[in-house]
């Protein structure tokens, strides 16, 4: 099994090769395809997963506290929980 990887904002992300986002027209939901699971995502989660364009997620994290004019850091706690947990599932990679 591979090493954990513990996150800081100045890694940069992305969703391995395998993994595609889809939307389901027939349920009208927005999945994330990954070899033998599917994902159902909440708006917040595409919304994030979408901006891991090559920046690092301290740079997400800061467009996203000025887009929300809300608070960094509580802004920050939800993106990295989310982020550390699809890394651990094997959905994302440190690029």
């Amino acid at each position: 099994m591979a090493e954990r990887i513990t996150l800081t904002e100045a890694h940069i992300v992305k969703m391995k090769r395998s993994v595609r986002l889809r939307f389901d027209k027939a349920r009208g939901i927005q999945t994330m395809l990954a070899p033998e699971r599917v994902v159902v995502l909440n708006e917040t989660s595409v919304m994030i997963l979408e901006a891991l364009d090559g920046r690092s997620i301290g740079a997400i994290l800061d467009d996203f506290a000025a887009k929300f004019t809300a608070p960094r850091e509580a802004i920050a706690a939800d993106v990295m929980t989310m982020l550390q947990d699809f890394t651990d599932k094997g959905y994302l990679e440190v690029a």
